[in-house]
């Protein structure tokens, strides 16, 4: 148990550090953050336009129900693409940093669209299930609703840890990946879990701190509204950025929690000077070093 906590300290320490070392790894949460906010308000101008008219004239009709089902199950399976593909490429990345390498952004999306289709059929599965979970927790309503959905979800969560990692780099079919997803989870329980609880600690506490700058904010607004609101927008800013970050070392704790799984391995194959610049050349004409 030791041996347990101290590797997984230092696996979310080593995400940390890499986002640290290379905040270049946060583009990925961010393009697809930005990416599924520009769905959902696509969603919102949809339903607007499709619902506001029939309403206004008392035509709402069957056919316009099952649309406005349609438009948002679209919008539900793209959502649940972006969130997988960005995570993959996110993954791929750090897999190659972890592994020695120097990737950049461009090698972590050629990393998810050369697996484009597998990725594709794995956002469509985990969306169906996802809606499964939530038509079981509208039937049984009350208490069971919600603690069978949290049973199931929470099981589906801890079955599909390493699905994305699986399918990148193990190139098997769907019901193998998920099986060897929930193997290598199984193998690296203690780990994953401790690492895991580590992250949502330190980035929940910072949001929390963030929260209550909000209410401090919005305290304020009442004497002096220029700086309440100052203090408002910095508060958001600090909970976006926390929560990016918090993303970003989650997929980057998978990679790793991943690579330990299979190899063993704890410590990036980098050294600390991997991401240093070279050092400058010796002037003309001096002796070279021994």
């Amino acid at each position: 148990m030791p041996g347990t906590f101290s590797d997984s300290w230092k696996l979310t320490k080593n995400a940390f550090g890499m986002i640290r070392q290379d905040r270049a790894l946060l583009i990925f949460p961010l393009v697809a953050g930005l990416a599924i906010l520009g769905v959902l308000a696509l969603l919102a101008v949809g339903m607007f336009f499709l619902i506001l008219p029939p309403l206004a004239t008392g035509t709402f009709t069957s056919g316009y129900e099952a649309l406005a089902v349609v438009l948002f199950l679209l919008a539900y399976f793209a959502m649940t693409f972006l969130g997988v593909y960005g995570t993959a490429a996110l993954v791929g990345a750090a897999t190659l940093k972890l592994n020695g390498g120097q990737p950049t952004t461009a090698d972590g999306w050629r990393i998810a669209r050369q697996h484009l289709p597998a990725l594709l059929a794995w956002a469509a599965l985990t969306a169906t299930v996802g809606l499964v979970i939530q038509a079981i927790q509208s039937r049984v309503r009350g208490v069971g609703g919600l603690v069978i959905a949290g049973v199931a979800g929470a099981s589906w969560a801890l079955l599909t840890y390493f699905i994305i990692p699986v399918l990148l780099f193990e190139h098997q079919g769907a019901w193998k990946s998920l099986t060897r997803s929930g193997k290598l989870f199984i193998s690296s329980f203690g780990r994953s879990l401790i690492s895991n609880f580590a992250v949502a600690l330190i980035v929940g506490g910072g949001i929390f701190l963030a929260f209550i700058l909000l209410i401090v904010g919005w305290v304020l607004t009442a004497t002096s509204l220029y700086l309440g609101i100052g203090v408002i927008v910095a508060a958001l800013a600090i909970g976006a950025i926390l929560v990016l970050i918090g993303t970003a070392a989650e997929a980057i704790l998978r990679a790793a929690l991943y690579r330990y799984a299979t190899t063993g391995k704890i410590d990036p194959d980098l050294l600390p000077a991997g991401y240093a610049a070279p050092p400058p050349p010796p002037p003309p004409g001096s002796a070279p070093l021994p």
